[in-house]
C-alpha cells in the first residue's frame, strides 16, 4: 500500500482573526477535499507564544496522493483558494508522494510590494539568480523549494535532477 502525507505552515501577517474566523467558520462550508478545519493548528496570538506574525500550521496522511497531474492541480487550487481567504505572507507545503517529496511555496505578491524598500524587486532578482523556479499570478507567487518564511527566500531550491524528477511526474504541468 502506498500511503503519503503533507504538512506545511502559512505565516499570518497582521489580520490573525479574519484568518482563524475563515478556517473555523467558513472552510467547512467549502467542503475541499484535501483540505478540512481540523487539520490546521491556528497558532496562538497571545505573548510570549508569538511574535508579530502568528504561524498557522497544518497536515495530514493520504493514500495516493497527487498522483497526477489534474490531482495536483487540484490540490492547488484548493490552498490557493484558502490562502485568498486569509491575511496571509508565504505558506510552504512539504508533500511526500507517490515516489518523490516536494516542497511547495507561495508568496502573497501584494504583502511584497507593499513591504518597504524593493522587496519585490529583490525577490525576484534573488529567484532569477538562484534559478529557483516560481510561476506569477495576478496575487501570489508559487514555486518550488523550500522558502525561509519570514523572508521569502528559498533556502533549499530544486536542483536539476529534482525539477527534472517533478516534470518526469508531472510532464504536462502548466501554472496555474
Amino acid at each position: 500500500m502506498e500511503y503519503n502525507y503533507f504538512h506545511g505552515a502559512i505565516l499570518i501577517d497582521r489580520d490573525y482573526d479574519l484568518s482563524k474566523d475563515f478556517i473555523i467558520r467558513e472552510m467547512i462550508k467549502k467542503k475541499y477535499y484535501y483540505f478540512h478545519p481540523n487539520i490546521f493548528s491556528l497558532g496562538e496570538s497571545e505573548y510570549p507564544y508569538f511574535y508579530e506574525n502568528i504561524l498557522i500550521s497544518f497536515g495530514r496522511t493520504a493514500k495516493y496522493f497527487v498522483d497526477n497531474e489534474i490531482e495536483l492541480k487540484a490540490f492547488l487550487k484548493e490552498f490557493e483558494d484558502i490562502l485568498s481567504n486569509l491575511d496571509f505572507e508565504t505558506a510552504q507545503i512539504t508533500v511526500q508522494a507517490s515516489y518523490a517529496d516536494y516542497k511547495l511555496f507561495w508568496i502573497n505578491k501584494e504583502k511584497l510590494i507593499n513591504r518597504p524598500g524593493d522587496a519585490l524587486e529583490t525577490t525576484l532578482l534573488y529567484f532569477e539568480e538562484n534559478q529557483v523556479r516560481y510561476y506569477e499570478t495576478e496575487k501570489l507567487y508559487f514555486g518550488l523549494g523550500e522558502i525561509d518564511l519570514f523572508t521569502g527566500y528559498v533556502f533549499d531550491k530544486y536542483d536539476d535532477e529534482k525539477l527534472l524528477d517533478f516534470d518526469r511526474k508531472y510532464p504536462g504541468f502548466v501554472y496555474p
